[in-house]
């Protein structure tokens, strides 16, 4: 499991640096970039999580708001809207 959490703490570092690395060249997205380093940084953070059980029920919670973000997107697919 260590080398799990080490694998994503480099992929959280390298997508961190990309986006300062945008941010730099195109300024106007600086609000997204800041917003994909939170969830990055959210994201990596669950995953030190040592409670075994706290992190299987925050697993579960991601999984489900990732299901229903689908469902989401396929009805605004449905709708015209996308």
């Amino acid at each position: 499991m260590i080398q799990i959490k080490k694998i994503l703490t480099g992929g959280l570092i390298a997508y961190l640096i990309i986006a300062v690395w945008q941010v730099i060249s195109h300024p106007e997205i600086s609000l997204q970039a800041l917003a994909l380093g939170v969830v990055l940084i959210i994201l990596t953070g669950i995953a030190w999580i040592s409670d075994e059980e706290i992190l299987k029920k925050t697993e579960m919670v991601i999984l489900w708001i990732c299901v229903g973000l689908f469902g989401l997107y396929a009805m605004l697919v449905v709708g015209g809207i996308v």
